[in-house]
């Protein structure tokens, strides 16, 4: 098998479960050093086994990508003890279904604290490093929910997700002639343990023209797409991983 990363330095915030495991692992089957940022860490020691197993370094730190300060220091020690960050993956991210007529002030702040303001913060961090070292890509998981407007998520998180394309978009603007892409992701209905505990994937999904719910795997391999050689001169593109449902 070609390995498309080698020599790479990736970093996954939210890498410890669910997609963002996935990816950590996609990434690491193909040649990269893997740095998994969460603010939950009880369960990095199984996936940091998993991709040592597959032969390339893995280490996990803890993150917060609420709070700008802790952002920046993490990505800098990163940049420091690896020489460079080639792939960020800003993965991390918070959902609930709240009814429109039932969402408070609290909880639209919590969201887009986390889910866009989050987000644009560590793609700073990302992109003053990748800057300075004249190339990387940047990839945001957005969700189809930002593109159309959540039927299961809330009306907070498919604004936040919006917004996240948004950015996307900027800095691919502003990292072109720095050779730093940025592209997003917008998964459709995806079978992870948070989508589960939601109750997001109750009822048959009968609208998926491909007739299944998306897997971790599924957005792991459009994440190695953008991360890869293959996708240099896609920029402020949104892949949509959601078995053709945005067309119904």
């Amino acid at each position: 098998m070609q390995r498309l990363l080698e020599e790479k330095v990736a970093v996954v915030t939210g890498g410890c479960r669910g997609i963002g495991e996935s990816i950590a692992l996609r990434f690491a089957e193909h040649g990269a050093a893997v740095v998994i940022a969460d603010i939950d860490l009880s369960q990095a020691p199984a996936v940091v086994h998993k991709i040592q197993a597959l032969g390339v370094p893995a280490e996990a730190v803890k993150l917060d990508i609420s709070d700008i300060a802790d952002i920046r220091a993490r990505c800098t020690d990163i940049a420091n003890r690896h020489g460079r960050i080639d792939i960020w993956v800003n993965n991390a991210g918070i959902s609930e279904h709240v009814p429109i007529e039932d969402l408070e002030g609290e909880q639209w702040d919590r969201i887009l604290q986390v889910d866009l303001r989050g987000t644009f913060f560590c793609s700073q961090a990302a992109y003053r490093v990748m800057k300075a070292q004249k190339g990387g890509k940047i990839i945001n998981i957005a969700s189809l929910a930002g593109e159309r407007g959540g039927r299961f998520a809330g009306a907070h998180y498919s604004a936040a997700k919006a917004g996240v394309i948004v950015i996307t978009k900027c800095f691919a603007l502003s990292g072109g002639e720095h050779h730093v892409t940025a592209n997003a992701i917008a998964p459709g209905l995806i079978r992870t343990r948070m989508a589960e505990e939601l109750g997001f994937l109750a009822g048959d999904h009968a609208d998926i023209p491909l007739g299944r719910l998306g897997t971790p795997g599924d957005v792991a391999d459009a994440a190695l797409y953008l991360a890869s050689g293959l996708s240099d001169y896609v920029t402020g593109m949104t892949v949509d991983v959601n078995g053709g449902v945005f067309m119904r």
